[in-house]
Formats: structure tokens, sequence, C-alpha cells
């Protein structure tokens, strides 16, 4: 399902922008081989892949550094940039923090066990009832966003986008020579705003009306099927099976 009519000319595409769960994860969060070896061929071939996560840094930055990537690393839903071990804050935590201490005298939300870690947002598991969440903040200077995986308290109008734009200022690109993969709620405005989006055939259907490009195929392999769509790989050197 392509949303532009023409695929982007070959050299056009300078740096692509991935998420990691329900993108390069599968739904019991195993990262897909396929995947992570075709982004490492497009890395190596000199377009940097920036892993752009809803988690936060320490996680997301072990998990670049360990898949191979060399891109800049988006944490916490765009709120924190990294690279090269220089760290940019661009969120302010203390409205998501109030926003939280509001929450909890209304009802039972539990943090994630990586919110130790988190500085610029608030994460709540994802057992919690998003709508009644979103209805107790409603009017609060806020955004609360799903990934599926969790529930984000975010500063309003944060998200993964903002952390692109830090990115490609580190590069020395425009954010039109960006190609950005995902599947949820915190990627849409990255997939809508960056030169190409594509989203996995299992994304959100926002996500997927955000896309230049919708996958036949789910998670890791939407990916790969992604990447080959843009002109950066062969797919038939990466397809399972």
């Amino acid at each position: 399902m392509e949303r532009h009519v023409e695929r982007p000319r070959p050299g056009s595409i300078r740096a692509v922008a991935v998420d990691v769960d329900g993108t390069l994860s599968d739904d019991e969060r195993r990262i897909s081989l396929a995947a992570v070896s075709a982004l490492r061929k497009v890395d190596g071939g000199g377009v940097p892949v920036i892993l752009a996560s809803g988690n936060v840094l320490p996680i997301a930055y072990a998990l670049s550094n360990y898949l191979g990537f060399k891109g800049p690393i988006v944490a916490e839903n765009g709120g924190i940039v990294c690279y090269r071990q220089e760290v940019w804050v661009l969120a302010d935590p203390s409205k998501p923090r109030e926003a939280y201490e509001h929450l909890r005298t209304r009802m039972k939300a539990e943090r994630l066990f990586t919110d130790r870690w988190r500085e610029t947002e608030v994460g709540l598991k994802r057992d919690v009832d998003l709508e009644k969440v979103r209805d107790i903040l409603k009017g609060r200077d806020v955004d609360v966003q799903t990934t599926g995986w969790a529930v984000h308290i975010m500063q309003k109008g944060m998200n993964k986008f903002h952390g692109v734009q830090k990115a490609c200022d580190i590069l020395g690109i425009s954010v039109k020579e960006v190609a950005a993969i995902g599947d949820s709620d915190n990627d849409e405005m990255m997939i809508r705003r960056c030169g190409y989006g594509i989203a996995v055939g299992n994304a959100f259907e926002g996500t997927k009306a955000a896309a230049s490009y919708v996958s036949r195929a789910s998670d890791g392999d939407g990916v790969v099927e992604g990447l080959a769509w843009l002109g950066l790989i062969d797919e038939s050197m990466f397809r399972n099976g």
C-alpha cells in the first residue's frame, strides 16, 4: 500500500529511524535477526540507523550498540537524544510527573520497572486503563500515548519526531532525507513528517494512514520489506525461511 506515487530516488535516503517494540521485535519482544541484518547492511553502506524508542536511554543505548548501529539514539519518545556518548535532554519532566501524582490519587497506575532510569516522562504498565488515564488527565499539559507495551505520559507536543530532528541536526542532514519505520501511536508523527514513512503490517491504523508505504509483512519482516521498498536492500537476501 503506497501513499506516495514515487519511491525515493537512489541516494536520497541518508538515514533510517526505526522503532523497536512491535517493529524490530515481535509480540514476545524477540528481535528479528533478519531485520537487524538488513539494517546493518544499510548502516554499513553509509546510511546511519537511528534507533528511535520509547524506552529509557540506558536500554536504547545498549541495544543500538550491540545491534551495531552507528546513528544517534532517540529515547523516551524524543525526550532524550544521545550520540557518541553526548546527551541532549529535549523534554521537561515536570508536567508529566505532576500529572502522574494527580493520576495516582484517582486510580491505581503502576509505573514500569525501567522508570527508575526514566528522565523526561512517566511510563505506566500496559494493563492500565488507557481511556481512564486520558479522561483523568484531560485538560492537563501532557500527552498520553500507548505503544501497546506501555502507556506514556509525556510533555505536551513531545514525540519521536523532535528527537529525529535533533539527530538530523547532529548528522547535518534534513528530515526529508530520513525514512522512519514504526508501528504505534508514538511513531505516527515521525512517520508522517519524515521524508518517507514505513508502517509495518501490524501497525496501528493511524500509523498506517500516516505512512508512505505499509508493509504486507509484520514486525521485523515488515522492516525488511520496507527497506526493500525504499531501495536500500535486496529483500531476497534477508527473507526469513
